[in-house]
């Protein structure tokens, strides 16, 4: 017996689902009648009482003595509802996935946890004596049990709709006066659980939640996201978020390892954050094999109780398509000549100069085709649109007629190339493109004034957040790439400008020799539409590398980092993508083609075509369908069970016309999906039983369940009435009032 049964007599549900009335006169309403009667007969026992030894306290105690004995003498009850014995069915529906297997305090598991619970309180035999039972499993799929035994607990995920799907369809048309569920809450499989759950909501059927598990393992790391790019160009640096969280190892050191097809790459020392929160480290990843590779991400730390959630997996795709940068360039210069050379010997990029040489001629290098740029900067969406990246050197802005200019926009906004303007004294302010179109797209405010260049010495200093942005690192060391950046030459111009844009990120900053009110914006970038844009706000960087020794790289290294950024994300014509890169056995994966033409308008009518290679080389043709409600973008679906690696190539045209190819790669792996954000989520299940019209039970009040579960309004129920007269807290309190008044008359000499 709890204290709450011995005081009040029966359990809080009875009080909570009970409804109370009273066997002399009905409607609990007129009691408040007799509250006021009782009021004024206190009143009326102490009016000729003198005032100085009066007291209000007095008076309220009478008053609820006389309401206390009212309450009694009335014989109040409390209607509830109550099955009959026998009549109606009770399904007892039971988690079977892998995180049952967890061992929470790192000795005994949920399972085991739970079947104590259950024979201590002899559950099923009590429950049987009042209901029909009827057993459940579930994990991803569920299904109709005859005991126990048949659970396993091997379920690789958890799909809570899967077990109100069946209830509904072999319970739906019997009279069903509850389900008891025993889960540890996390579901992670299902789509419709809301919809799944309201069909029995309809029916007012209550969920006995009962909660397995804790709500904090005592030693725990988990990796909890590895966030990297789906692709990147070969020779470039992937830069790979991956968050973590521990529980019992705060501020303790762990190791977290970065391996490439299984090859140690690298490790590094992290600190795990304070218990339940997430911490994230960047990591810089040198790409530098072609292909489809599997990056791995595992976090070690000493006496983990849970080490199937210590890694997972990126994979990325690396490519050597040699995209292809427009660098137009309105006067030889210095900077101009040591870019190119800085490129010459890259495999990845290729560098297609215009340099104006004189009026209406232009000198062109890095063309494969002699009709390539004949008439100069491209007059068509197709001609400019085939390259990926965009850059403009000193050259004013009307050498471009306004097409062209809205043509670069565009560029960068719907084909999502990348742009970089450079400094120079026809470039910015200096070439008046704060009154053009290309003002729009750059990540910095130019003013109506100073349109000259800077002369003058001045370092460039890198921001506190560009310290951290791979563009900036010239050393994997934090505190040597600081160290190399203050020790290059000082640059010897910079073009004005004013602020950042609200979307414009500032990496570095000048450092003039006499100190204004800011330092100058050096090197910024956004994001504009599907594209981004940077601005580099000086035009002698080449200083890096004529005053520095011949055998520094810092120069190449800078502006190879420049222009792969700049192009990286640019999309092809033909895209193909999976809604995730890794999938469990049997999973479905759907994949999304974005289809356009040369001029990268969407193209709905478009016939698409993927092929899917499985690990042992079987290749699957499907063709993607549009899907009706985005321009350009076709899906399918297909299910993957076989483990590994499955190559992706998709093939797009028009009547005769090839529209283009892309490709990408996806991987089925049996991951341990049950051990990764494994703490019992109590609130989900309350939410649940409050949703219902049930009530949560933490394990160990599991065998509260068979008594409480009878109280539940139905077609099998009667109103019971429990008696309250005697409830003995009702005496107690009639004692403490009688003898609070008694004492205190006493002291004011009324006794």
């Amino acid at each position: 017996m709890s204290v709450f049964e011995f005081f009040f007599k029966y359990k809080p549900i009875v009080y909570e689902k009970g409804r109370l009335a009273f066997q002399l006169i009905g409607s609990p309403g007129w009691f408040i009648l007799f509250v006021l009667a009782a009021a004024a007969g206190a009143y009326y026992a102490y009016r000729n009482v003198a005032r100085d030894k009066y007291s209000n306290g007095l008076l309220v105690l009478r008053a609820v003595t006389f309401s206390v004995l009212a309450f009694i003498f009335l014989r109040p009850v409390l209607n509830i509802s109550t099955v009959l014995p026998q009549e109606s069915y009770m399904a007892v529906v039971i988690d079977n996935s892998e995180s049952m297997n967890i061992k929470d305090d790192g000795q005994v598991s949920r399972s085991e946890q739970l079947q104590k619970q259950l024979e201590s309180t002899n559950f099923f035999k009590r429950l049987s004596d009042k209901f029909k039972v009827r057993i459940y499993r579930f994990d991803r799929d569920a299904e109709r049990i005859e005991h126990m035994q048949r659970l396993t607990y091997t379920g690789k995920r958890t799909r809570l709709e899967s077990a109100t799907d069946l209830l509904y369809q072999e319970l739906g048309s019997v009279p069903l006066s509850g389900v008891v569920l025993i889960t540890d809450g996390k579901d992670n499989a299902s789509k419709q659980w809301t919809e799944s759950l309201s069909r029995l909501e309809a029916r007012r059927i209550p969920f006995y939640t009962v909660g397995v598990g804790s709500e904090s393992i005592t030693r725990d790391a988990e990796i909890v996201k590895v966030a990297a790019p789906r692709e990147t160009l070969k020779e470039s640096t992937a830069v790979v978020d991956v968050s973590y969280r521990s529980y019992g190892f705060s501020g303790r050191k762990a190791t977290m390892y970065v391996r490439e097809n299984g090859v140690l790459l690298k490790s590094q020392e992290v600190v795990l954050p304070p218990d339940g929160e997430i911490a994230e480290k960047s990591i810089d990843l040198p790409v530098k094999n072609e292909g489809t590779r599997l990056f791995s991400f595992s976090l070690q730390a000493q006496d983990d109780r849970i080490p199937e959630n210590n890694t997972l997996d990126a994979l990325v795709e690396i490519k050597n398509d040699h995209p292809q940068i427009l660098y137009i360039e309105g006067e030889p210069r210095w900077e101009f000549k040591f870019l190119r050379r800085a490129i010459q010997d890259d495999p990845n990029i290729r560098l297609v100069t215009l340099l104006r040489s004189s009026q209406n001629k232009f000198y062109r290098q890095g063309i494969d085709k002699e009709e390539m740029l004949a008439e100069g900067f491209p007059k068509k969406r197709e001609e400019l649109f085939q390259y990926k990246g965009l850059i403009f050197g000193s050259i004013e802005s009307t050498f471009f007629t306004q097409d062209q200019l809205k043509m670069v926009v565009d560029f960068v906004s719907n084909r999502g190339g990348g742009f970089l303007m450079m400094g120079g004294r026809n470039s910015f302010a200096g070439g008046r493109y704060q009154n053009s179109p290309i003002a729009d797209i750059l990540p910095v405010q130019m003013s109506q004034e100073d349109r000259t260049p800077v002369i003058g010495k001045l370092k460039l200093a890198v921001t506190p957040y560009g310290q951290t942005h791979p563009l900036m690192k010239l050393s994997a060391d934090a505190n040597a790439n600081i160290k190399q950046w203050s020790e290059l030459p000082p640059l010897n111009d910079f073009n004005k400008t004013l602020d950042q844009k609200v979307g414009g990120i500032v990496l570095a900053r000048g450092q003039t020799e006499q100190k204004g009110p800011t330092d100058p914006i050096l090197l910024a970038y956004q994001r504009y539409g599907r594209g981004r844009t940077m601005a580099f706000a000086s035009g002698s960087s080449w200083r890096w590398q004529m005053e520095m020794d011949h055998e520094d790289m810092t120069y190449e290294l800078f502006w190879k980092q420049i222009l792969r950024w700049l192009v990286n994300t640019s999309p092809d014509s033909v895209m193909i993508s999976s809604d995730k890169d890794t999938y469990l056995p049997g999973e479905t994966v759907r994949l999304d083609a974005e289809v356009s033409n040369k001029t990268f308008d969407r193209m709905n009518n478009a016939k698409v075509v993927v092929k899917v290679t499985n690990p042992d080389g079987v290749t699957e043709s499907l063709p993607l369908d549009w899907n009706g409600s985005q321009e350009g973008v076709y899906q399918t679906e297909l299910n993957a069970s076989e483990p590994g690696i499955y190559q992706v190539e998709v093939n797009a045209a028009q009547g005769s016309e090839n529209l283009g190819k892309n490709r990408t790669a996806f991987q089925v792996q049996d991951r341990p999906v049950e051990y990764y954000d494994a703490l019992l989520d109590t609130r989900f299940l309350q939410s649940v039983a409050s949703a219902t019209g049930g009530r949560y039970y933490p394990l160990s009040k599991i065998g509260d369940v068979p008594e409480d579960a009878v109280y539940v309004t139905g077609e099998t129920s009667f109103v019971e009435q429990k008696e309250l007269w005697d409830v003995p807290f009702l005496f107690m309190l009639l004692c403490l009032t009688l003898a609070g008044e008694w004492f205190w008359r006493k002291k004011k000499g009324l006794a």
